[in-house]
């Protein structure tokens, strides 16, 4: 044991219960499946449901262990309806299973089953799932997954599943999410916790609980530590444990909407923090969850980053020097960079912190994570005598990180940081087309962490990003009688990026037949000219040319904004209770310089309108003017900041609504008889 202990261990705590609601009571054991429930009754399932999870019940509990230590024993059963086929993905079930910084510790996977139930002429058949049929699979370094798919799936299928992993890590007490992106009919999640350790629980949603209730409970636990062929001690804790109920019955859907950084932001779920270890009563406290000095210190000890920011790798020095020859070190950094963007195979974005592979081994094969890829680049930066350092984030998908948590396994990408005279670069060499200083935009996150001995926290808020995009049409007529136009936009560096890597092998031709797709049929595109498309480091200008057929018609309708109008609302629900998170600020404006058809006089013209978002935190200007010779337009759409918060999601989603129906507003051309 970590700390010998022979005494009984006896501490008692003050417990203060939330109260459970008293209609409601935690479930021990699933009920045998009836034809009832192939019809699930609940105020939160509708047409639109594919699947139904009928019940989702866990618990994770400790017992004392053969190593003189403690396992923690996490088991869960799930129940789900599948309503139709477009929910058959989850017939396939995927585990994570931990294994540890060092692989010598692993979790176990245990008592599995899996079983589909099934109506065949009014009775219910069940399909047993093979034990064998679970698969083994390489996730990353510190992680594996247990992957199993249900056999005799059809439309109205019932599957259900069990199982038990025993940890040694018990650090890591699993989390659970009591909402997805079904409707559950019943979410449960049972806790007991010896009374050696304390945990933080971190609620999240917004949801009520139906249980919420915590009480004292005596628990005994037997430890058993052996001391090789000569002896082996027995040792025993008893005390009052915590034991934790929690519970949520009809829980919604939950949608994920437009401009949501991560569902598990929002999702309803609880997850846990251990943050002291008090083996008996007389016993020191061990603080496990450290400060942000002390758990960085260690990474940058560990083997993976010493390869990187302390070890000369002479197996870099040829390419190294072959970059570096007569070029000053701005340059010098650029061409690195650009080496290893261009000639490294980037196979997972979603990674750990560590190396998948030794370094060397990662630099010959030109292929790993994005961790891989990102700590080769630093490695070299750093061989070639710059100033540069990792920079752990969580990516948008991945959801936010807890600042002033320690979780090192909170946190999914790894870029460098370089730092030239007093100028500083983010890098991500792991995307093709991505220019030298540029992060993708699913970087920004609110912050990264520095992986230094000062670990600060950078800034990586969308607030900060603005992403500008300037379209100018102008239309004349030509003396042979033909309306043509000539339009130019300068696209914004996101987009372009998008742009870039659309076109990737693909030939211009190809695109500029999708995308006078995005054009009425009377309009004809013709011309196409990208500027700076080798640039990566600067956005592309689009320059094309358009050829108008008004077909001589009596009444020509004609919206002024062509393909760039708004033509729907992005904010659709009619409520959300989570924020608006933009990836970045919009700033666009568009100006058009019409001469009028000739043969034809405006008939009608859209109003003028300037309208503010909040006062300053945007806004949309139409302004249009027609002299009797040419229409002059100019539309522009700017918002301050890109996060909202629940509050003013009404207010957005009007701005946004009033822009769409400006937009759709055209310009009524007559002929002049």
């Amino acid at each position: 044991m970590r700390t010998k202990f022979i005494l009984l261990f006896a501490i008692t705590y003050l417990f203060i219960s939330n109260c459970a609601f008293s209609q409601t009571k935690p479930i021990t054991k699933l009920d045998k499946i009836t034809l009832k429930d192939f019809k699930p009754n609940s105020p939160v399932v509708d047409s639109n449901a594919h699947a139904v999870v009928l019940a989702n019940i866990g618990s994770s509990e400790f017992e004392g262990n053969n190593n003189g230590d403690f396992t923690l024993v996490f088991k869960c059963v799930n129940r789900t309806l599948l309503v139709n086929k477009n929910a058959f993905d989850e017939a396939t079930v995927k585990v994570p299973i931990y294994i540890g910084n060092n692989s010598t510790e692993e979790e176990r996977f245990e008592d599995f089953e899996a079983t589909t139930y099934n109506v065949e002429n009014g009775a219910i058949v069940e399909t047993k799932l093979d034990k064998n049929a679970v698969f083994k699979e390489k996730y990353n370094r510190t992680r594996t997954i247990r992957k199993f798919t249900f056999a005799n799936i059809k439309e109205g299928s019932i599957i259900e599943y069990k199982y038990t992993v025993k940890s040694p890590f018990y650090s890591r007490l699993r989390s659970w999410p009591f909402q997805n992106k079904y409707p559950v009919l019943w979410s449960q999640y049972h806790v007991i916790i010896p009374p050696m350790f304390t945990y933080y629980p971190v609620h999240q949603g917004f949801l009520k609980y139906s249980i919420d209730s915590v009480k004292g409970i005596f628990k005994n636990y037997n430890v058993i530590e052996s001391r090789g062929t000569s002896s082996t001690e027995h040792y025993s804790l008893s005390g009052t444990a915590r034991y934790n109920v929690w519970a949520i019955k009809d829980a919604p859907a939950f949608k994920t909407e437009n401009f949501t950084s991560s569902s598990q932001n929002y999702l309803s779920k609880i997850d846990f923090q251990l943050h002291t270890i008090k083996w008996t009563e007389n016993s020191p406290t061990q603080q496990i969850l450290k400060g942000w000095i002390e758990t960085i210190t260690k990474v940058l000890e560990d083997e993976d980053y010493k390869s990187v920011l302390e070890y000369k790798n002479n197996w870099m020095e040829d390419d190294l020097n072959r970059l570096s020859k007569n070029v000053d070190d701005f340059e010098k950094a650029k061409k690195i960079y650009a080496f290893v963007r261009d000639n490294f195979n980037c196979t997972d974005h979603d990674a750990t912190i560590w190396l998948s592979e030794p370094l060397k081994k990662i630099y010959q094969t030109k292929k790993g994570t994005v961790t891989d890829i990102n700590l080769v680049l630093t490695a070299m930066l750093n061989n070639a005598g710059f100033d540069v350092h990792p920079v752990m984030l969580s990516t948008r998908n991945n959801g936010r990180v807890t600042e002033g948590a320690a979780l090192l396994n909170q946190y999914n990408y790894v870029v460098a940081r370089l730092k030239i005279d007093s100028t500083y670069y983010l890098l991500d060499a792991s995307i093709s087309k991505m220019g030298f200083g540029k992060l993708p935009e699913y970087c920004y996150n609110t912050s990264a962490r520095l992986l230094d001995k000062l670990p600060v926290l950078i800034p990586m808020n969308t607030d900060n990003l603005t992403e500008q995009k300037i379209t100018t049409v102008i239309i004349i007529n030509e003396e042979n009688g033909e309306t043509n136009g000539t339009i130019s936009t300068n696209l914004g560096y996101y987009q372009s990026l998008g742009l870039r890597e659309k076109l990737n092998g693909k030939k211009t031709d190809e695109f500029l037949k999708e995308f006078a797709k995005t054009y009425p049929s009377e309009i004809k595109i013709e011309n196409l000219v990208l500027d700076a498309l080798a640039d990566l480091d600067e956005p592309l200008k689009m320059t094309y040319d358009i050829k108008l057929n008004l077909n001589d018609e009596d009444i020509i309708y004609f919206n002024p904004l062509l393909s760039e109008a708004m033509k729907q609302n992005p904010f659709t629900s009619a409520e959300r209770l989570y924020p608006v998170e933009m990836p970045y600020k919009p700033n666009e404006i568009f100006t058009l310089n019409m001469e009028i058809p000739k043969g034809y006089k405006v008939d009608e013209l859209p109003k003028s309108t300037r309208v503010k978002l909040n006062e300053n935190e945007g806004i949309f200007e139409y302004i249009i003017s027609n002299d009797g010779a040419r229409i002059q337009l100019r539309s522009k759409i700017v918002l301050e900041k890109a996060n909202f918060i629940p509050e003013d999601y009404e207010t957005l989603r009007n701005f946004y609504g009033f822009i769409v129906k400006k937009h759709t507003e055209q310009i009524v051309f007559k002929k002049i008889k």
